[in-house]
Order: C-alpha cells, then structure tokens, then sequence
C-alpha cells in the first residue's frame, strides 16, 4: 500500500510537470574530495572585543541580592525534590488490592515505610547538593570581594608608579609584571561572575525559585570554622543509626510473615535496582496456604530474611567507610584553613608594620602598597580554605543522613 501510494506521488509529480530532486552528491555515498592546501591558518582577530577598562576606573554598579540562610536552603530542597514527593505520594494504601485485612495491612505498611525511607534518602542527597552549591556561591562572592579590592589598591600602585615616571623617576622594576597582574585579576573576575550567574541558576531550579527572578542570591550566613575537632567515633554511630536504606533494611529483616515475601523484594529494588530485571510480576499476596506450601514460604521468608541480613551488613560496612573518609576530609580542611588564617596573619602583621612606618614618617608607600596586595591574596586563600571545609561539612552531615531529616 505504501509503495503504491509513493508510486503514485510521483506519477502526480510528473503529470504536474515537476521532477523530483536528486539528492546531494554529498549524501550518495561519494567519497568528498578536499582541495590540497599548505599549512596556512587565518590570523586571529580580537579588535572588537572590549579592552581593559583603564587605571581607576569605578567598579559596575552592584545587582539586585535576596539573602538566602543555609538553613532555608536546606529545607526549601528537601521540600521541592519531585522525586521524593512522587515517592512520599505513592505510600497511599492501594486500592482494590484482592487480599485479607491483614495482608493487606502489612503490604501497605512495607510500601509506606520503604516510600519514606527512600525519600528521606533522596531529599538527603537532594540538601547536599544544594547546601554544596551555597557555600560554593559564598566562596566566590567572598573571591569577588577580596579580587575588587586588590584591583584597586593594585590600580593605586600603578597610578604612583605612571606619575613618578611621568615626573622623571626610574619606572619601578616590577611595573611589567604589575600590569600583567591586573590583566589577569580582570579575567579571573570575569570567570567569577559568570560562575556566580551559573551557580545562581542551578540554585534556583533546585529550589524551585523563577529563573527569571531579576537579581542574584546571596548567602546570608557567616561561615565559621568550629573550635572542636570532629568525633569520628560519635559520628559513625550516628550515621548507622540514621541513615535512611539501613533502617529500611532493618525494617524489612524484622518483617517475617511469609506472606510479605514478595512485597519486601520488591521494596529492596530501590536499593538494589538490579533485582527488578529478575522479579517476575507476581501478586502481592500468596494464595490460601496448604501445609507443603506454607512450610515451603517460611523456609523462603528465613532464607529472603537471611539474605536481607547480609545485604544490610554490607551496607552498614559501606557506611562506615564513607563516614570515616568524610571525617577525615573534614579534619584535613579545617588544619587547611587555620595554616591559611595563619599565612593571613603573618601578610597582615607585614602590613601593619609599614603602616606604623608610615606614621612614623618613613617613606614606605610603595611597600606598604605590595604588603597590602599579599595580605589580600592570603586573604582570598583564607576564604577559599574556608569555604572548602565548609562544604567537607555539607559532605560528612550528609554522609551520616541528618540533611534529610527535619
């Protein structure tokens, strides 16, 4: 039919006085023949791209902010995870479901318990991510800060050192590199910016604010380094005790009516997904029970109960391991940033000294110029350092499970 239907197409075609277009060279199967050339690039051409603004100009004006807690981060992404609101909404007993009242109690108590703790699970995963982009978007505001400001105290260096060239003086010997400094200060607040914009979108999809909100977030908590150590010990117990598939899996273990068997394998799919492709679509609830056939469905719910057993202590071991790696992180991040509060310290103490040469009458400014550029910049190692141990945090709280949780 459909060749007939082609057929006369082109019968209608050619009565029309139309003939139908041969296709490209290109694409029946020629091979493309390439004129043989030397190697001859074409010059790159910059000219339209926009210069470097000049020595002193004033900073663009600043954009609309909404202050946004870590903690309302947190809560506004566990709220808004689909997935686990999808998951959350299918814990509702089902309907028409052909089984006893206490059958049916108890697949309804397996489907509304694993709903829950798979949820919680996602919307674990779901804070981390977001709290892991806040504090990220805290680093790079606080970057850009600390980057504006070395702009200017190094544009005011460079500004002295053109007027005492202009007035017959030696150019100072690092003038060179003082310009390629700020050449590379000003693409790197360029890349700050449009990663501030893209950390900005991310934000707001998972919190499920209007992307075309006009203006950008802004963290709006002070980030502090905490004087105590991590109690790796406290939290590995901690995180056996919370963690979402773990209490699942004990859950499941402890429920032993043969008549739940097939209800708990197809609860342990969403922690072991493979298990789906060998579970045949099989009822919820087993048939009125002979003697042979209910022996034979407790031996299966022992063995189902032994293997759930053995699946739980591998993930508890998997925990374990996560727990203690992210603890370690957290500790190396925090001795990171009190080496950087102290590299900090040390430029600043430098800083100060000029200073108080400088009021002492000593012609210093150059120098204290330069002190104050290298406290900046072990300034803005501080904030990074801090923000990277910050988000070891975000990373071991969400290791141990407590993101999810209200």
């Amino acid at each position: 039919m459909r060749a007939a239907f082609g057929y006369g197409l082109i019968a209608f075609a050619v009565a029309a006085g139309c003939r139908p277009v041969p296709p490209p060279a290109t694409l029946s199967g020629r091979p493309l023949v390439l004129p043989l050339a030397g190697r001859a690039l074409p010059p790159v051409d910059a000219s339209a791209a926009p210069a470097a603004p000049p020595l002193g100009s004033p900073p663009p004006p600043p954009a609309n902010y909404y202050h946004l807690t870590a903690e309302d981060c947190r809560r506004q992404a566990c709220a808004n995870s689909s997935l686990a609101n999808l998951l959350a909404a299918s814990a509702a007993p089902q309907r028409g479901v052909c089984a006893d009242n206490g059958t049916r109690a108890m697949t309804d108590m397996i489907r509304a318990t694993t709903a829950g703790y798979l949820a919680e699970e996602i919307r674990n995963r779901t804070a981390g991510g977001a709290l892991t982009a806040y504090y990220k978007l805290l680093e790079l505001e606080l970057t850009s800060d600390v980057l504006a400001a070395t702009l200017v105290e190094l544009d005011d260096l460079l500004i002295v050192n053109e007027k005492l060239a202009d007035n017959g003086f030696k150019p100072a010997d690092d003038a060179h590199e003082l310009k390629k400094q700020r050449l590379e200060l000003l693409s790197t607040q360029a890349k700050l910016r449009s990663g501030i914009q893209q950390l900005n979108g991310e934000l707001k999809a998972v919190l499920a604010i209007d992307p075309g909100t006009a203006g950008l977030l802004l963290p709006a908590d002070q980030v502090r380094v905490v004087p105590d150590p991590l109690d790796v010990e406290l939290a590995v117990q901690l995180g056996l005790t919370l963690r979402p598939e773990l209490n699942l899996l004990r859950t499941l273990a402890n429920v032993a009516d043969p008549r739940a068997v097939n209800a708990i394998r197809k609860a342990l799919v969403g922690l072991a997904p493979p298990l789906a492709a060998v579970l045949s679509a099989t009822a919820e609830t087993l048939p009125s029970l002979t003697p042979w056939v209910r022996g034979a469905a407790k031996a299966d719910a022992v063995a189902l109960r032994q293997q759930v057993l053995s699946l739980l202590a591998d993930r508890e071991r998997v925990a374990v391991k996560e727990i203690r790696a992210a603890a370690d992180d957290w500790t190396t991040a925090r001795q990171l940033a009190g080496l950087a509060r102290s590299r900090f310290e040390m430029a600043q103490g430098r800083v100060d000294e000029y200073e108080k040469r400088a009021r002492a009458g000593q012609s210093v400014e150059s120098e204290r110029r330069r002190a104050r550029l290298d406290a900046l910049q072990a300034e803005g190692e501080l904030v990074s350092e801090i923000a990277k141990w910050k988000a070891a945090d975000v990373t071991a709280r969400q290791a141990i499970g407590l993101l999810g949780r209200d």
